[in-house]
């Protein structure tokens, strides 16, 4: 039987270790000793928690990787843009809204039933069994190769038997990231997204850092009243227990940030950063920004590859992240094919699994660059399922995939084969989203896109 604040101990233990791979100066091995003689306390574990807070760097460290948003900007490539305007009417911003929005929700369900920790290999003997290789559609409910069937949770997301979007936490934040803007507006803060949160999704419906994040919040309400603390504290709050700071987890977050700034690619990156900074930093922030100002720069551009390159002007030039994705570019553009991407991305990227957050980005690269038909307009259906056949967290990689790809070729460009077993239905878990039609939710991301451009 483990111990009671078992949990507590494992997080530290590998956030000692993220933050060495930060760049950090710290004594590992010292911390390490530290922990392990603290014992089964949990004041223990919370006095521990509030050393983890370093400050200064390696002097070896060759990245600058900032967290505060000024010097994010201040540290962007040389002629990084705030905006890039396209010449749309509003009936194409409309389209392509719509478009980023099924997109998502295609991306998402698609996924969802692999998502048991599978890689490729695994998919692609699956899929093999049943004809359905390489995918083309939603997933086959069963395989006489499966070796563990897929997620029964999941069945209503599979081929046949689907007739509406079930919940999804990558749903849950799509529909928080419009709401914070439709209740606080466009200067909304990050303790505003905060207590949107714990207002309106349950508990039990976040994961690694974001349940982290939602626990020491609710702990200190309970302890404190209503008030939430100033930055400082507020920093280290969000910040305990934390240690999947560079996970995927911010980047499914950035969607709405995107859809509702179209060509404002700084302010796309500057909202999400607000969202993202509660859980994440450095690569995991920097994630959020890149996926909202290349959503938002999609509406400028049929190409993918403008897109890609405009997100990443806004995140710091010398940061791992943003040099890995240039690399993961570069991967793409150079391979004929997707698979032969693939086995190179995997090679230098796939130990990082299931929600890393550089091998995740890279198959949404792969599987953008990828899927480009010959009159120049992006298969969303085909860059979703390249994405997701590179397995690791195929409904988050597949759903932020699906939006870039959505606002890229507008919703008129989306098959009715995968767009039609939603049936223009979505469920949720955030408290207060009654009207379950993805038709209206669409329809309220194009409104706030005009209130962010007025």
């Amino acid at each position: 039987m483990k111990a009671p604040y078992s949990y507590f101990y494992e997080n530290l233990k590998k956030r000692v270790s993220m933050l060495y791979l930060q760049g950090y100066d710290l004594d590992r091995d010292t911390l390490i000793s530290e922990l392990d003689e603290i014992g089964d306390s949990f004041d223990g574990y919370v006095t521990f928690a509030k050393k983890l807070m370093p400050t200064s760097k390696r002097a070896d460290f060759p990245y600058y990787e900032p967290d505060s948003l000024e010097e994010i900007k201040t540290a962007r490539p040389e002629g990084a843009r705030d905006r890039i305007w396209g010449y749309l009417s509003e009936l194409e911003l409309k389209d392509k809204t719509y478009g980023g929005v099924l997109g998502r929700f295609i991306g998402c369900m698609l996924g969802k039933p692999l998502e048991i920790g599978w890689e490729l290999k695994d998919i692609r003997e699956y899929l093999e069994a049943v004809g359905a290789w390489e995918l083309d559609d939603y997933i086959p409910q069963y395989s006489p190769a499966q070796r563990e069937p897929l997620r029964r949770d999941c069945a209503y997301s599979m081929k046949g038997l689907m007739n509406f979007a079930q919940p999804d936490d990558d749903i849950n934040y799509t529909i928080l990231g419009l709401r914070v803007l439709e209740i606080y507006g466009r200067n909304f803060t990050s303790r505003d997204m905060a207590r949107l949160w714990l207002d309106s999704i349950p508990f039990t419906w976040t994961w690694g850092p974001e349940h982290s994040f939602y626990f020491n919040v609710a702990s200190y309400l309970l302890n404190h009243g209503t008030q939430l603390p100033e930055e400082e504290e507020w920093d280290i709050l969000t910040r305990m227990f934390n240690s999947g700071e560079e996970l995927i987890g911010a980047m499914i977050r950035a969607d709405a940030f995107g859809l509702t700034n179209p060509g404002m690619v700084w302010n796309a990156a500057e909202l999400s950063y607000r969202d993202g900074y509660n859980t994440h930093k450095k690569t995991g922030l920097y994630a959020e920004m890149w996926a909202a100002a290349a959503i938002s720069a999609a509406y400028t551009t049929f190409d993918p590859v403008t897109a890609i390159k405009a997100g990443l002007e806004q995140i710091p030039e010398r940061s791992r992240y943003r040099e890995a994705l240039k690399e993961a570019l570069d991967i793409s553009l150079s391979n004929d094919n997707w698979l032969d991407a693939y086995n190179q991305i995997n090679s230098k990227w796939g130990y990082l699994g299931s929600t890393g957050t550089i091998n995740e980005s890279a198959a949404i690269i792969n599987g953008l660059v990828h899927s480009v038909g010959k009159d120049g307009i992006i298969d969303v259906g085909r860059s979703v399922c390249i994405t997701i056949m590179h397995g690791w967290d195929t409904d988050c990689s597949g759903a932020t995939c699906g939006c870039i790809a959505g606002v890229l070729s507008g919703a008129h460009n989306i098959p009715s084969k995968l767009s039609d077993p939603l049936n223009d239905t979505y469920y949720s878990c955030v408290a207060g989203e009654t009207d379950n039609s993805i038709s209206a939710l669409s329809e309220r991301m194009y409104q706030m896109s005009r209130i962010m451009r007025a």
